[in-house]
């Protein structure tokens, strides 16, 4: 067996392709941690200093300490590269950004500290319309792309999440809720060419960092702007819609879009 079949084994629900698990997983020689019988591959540990990127055993060889074997390893060489602890996913990897729900007793039995819990999600765009979804906003609010000034939209963004400012450059896509012509929310709009939800047939769009501003909140407003952002992704032939990163499922589970990955951050001081 290879690594994504190792992987797709251990994570029937992401329908990944092939292509996709390449680019996402980057495995190197350097990070990349084995147990095989035989011969056969078992399971591995995708690791970089300070994070583990990826732990997978075949389902039939679990509970045998082989997972805790490879993540002991990873573990040691995190140490061994002055790492001071160990962070389960972690913000540079882009396959499974945390622990995924089902792995939480093995992490905590092995002295990891679960923290807040976030969700990635789905929704079908071929059947995808607005229209379905009634969202009454306030008199005067209007969406469309954002033409205006780039100063205007950091400062409506970093009235959300400064850390997001650096995410909105010239070349962004953004969509935009305004309201009597004050940014109101916003959101990015790009077409994924490789997420968790590539399967090599699809067309996956992400609407993302999508915020609104503290005072136009609870009007409805930032529901509806994404409803029109799924929209404008349809319009670029995208079938799949893809949130990622996301605290507030139950927010998006409004418009139709669904979880498949519940996940949690995870570490280990070492």
């Amino acid at each position: 067996m290879n690594h994504y079949e190792v992987f797709t084994a251990c994570f029937p629900e992401l329908e990944l392709s092939k292509e996709a698990f390449e680019h996402l997983a980057k495995i190197t020689p350097e990070n990349l941690l084995e147990y095989r019988e035989n011969g056969r591959l078992i399971g591995y540990a995708v690791a970089d200093a300070g994070a583990l990127r990826l732990l997978c055993v075949l389902p039939a060889k679990q509970k045998r300490g082989i997972g805790s074997q490879l993540l002991c390893q990873a573990e040691e060489r995190a140490r061994q590269a002055g790492a001071e602890e160990m962070a389960v996913g972690g913000a540079g990897s882009r396959l499974l950004p945390g622990m995924p729900d089902k792995a939480r007793g093995f992490f905590e039995k092995r002295g990891y500290t679960v923290g807040a819990g976030y969700e990635e999600m789905k929704g079908d765009l071929a059947s995808f319309r607005a229209a379905d979804y009634d969202v009454p906003v306030p008199p005067g609010v209007s969406f469309g792309w954002y033409r205006g000034p780039l100063e205007a939209l950091h400062a409506a963004v970093a009235a959300v999440d400064e850390s997001w400012v650096q995410y909105f450059g010239r070349d962004s896509h953004t969509f935009c809720a305004t309201a009597d012509g004050e940014i109101a929310s916003f959101c990015n709009v790009d077409v994924w060419e490789n997420c968790l939800l590539s399967n090599g047939k699809n067309k996956v769009g992400a609407p993302g960092c999508v915020g609104t501003v503290p005072k136009f909140r609870k009007k409805g407003i930032g529901l509806k702007m994404v409803a029109l952002a799924c929209e404008e992704l349809k319009k670029q032939g995208c079938d799949t819609c893809f949130i990622h990163y996301t605290g507030v499922g139950r927010w998006y589970a409004r418009l139709g879009i669904q979880t498949f990955l519940p996940w949690h951050f995870c570490k280990k001081q070492l």
